[in-house]
């Protein structure tokens, strides 16, 4: 390699090892930091006064509430935790068979709300006053079509 050939690819090489790192420590400035997950607030709803019956476990507290009458309803949810499935929604079957939930459809059941990170949320329900005295209620997981939990309210009318 002759002279001018050598000096030019020094010159080449440094500069090469002064704008590579710059370039990287630019490129990594310039990305946009992630958006962080906003939750909508739900609306403040009025809490019917009567709680008519409890569930409570680790991961959630469940409150059925009516109003002295008995004539309207709601299902008051709370999430302890985060969940661990993010698709699970509530429904009510609409003719369940006695016992066991297995033979669960969604075509067979009424939606009553969709529950996704912690906090606080207030379905009203349609409640027949023909109907038993308990409420039947299946958290299911729509993406995965499993039921994540069945619960039994009693509505003691």
């Amino acid at each position: 390699m002759i002279k001018p050939l050598r000096k030019r690819h020094l010159q080449i090489w440094t500069a090469i090892a002064v704008l590579l790192p710059i370039g990287i420590i630019l490129s990594w400035l310039v990305i946009p930091n992630p958006v962080p997950v906003k939750i909508l607030p739900t609306a403040n709803v009025d809490l019917l006064p009567v709680i008519q019956d409890k569930k409570e476990t680790a991961q959630y507290c469940l409150n059925l509430r009516s109003n002295s009458d008995k004539t309207s309803w709601q299902l008051e949810w709370k999430n302890k935790l985060e969940l661990t499935v993010p698709s699970a929604v509530i429904y009510a079957p609409l003719n369940p068979p006695e016992g066991e939930m297995q033979s669960f459809t969604v075509d067979r059941a009424q939606l009553i709300g969709r529950i996704e990170a912690r906090g606080d949320y207030v379905f009203p329900l349609k409640v027949d006053s023909a109907k038993k005295n308990e409420l039947n209620l299946v958290v299911y997981d729509f993406i995965h079509e499993k039921i994540i939990d069945s619960i039994t309210l009693k509505t003691l009318r």
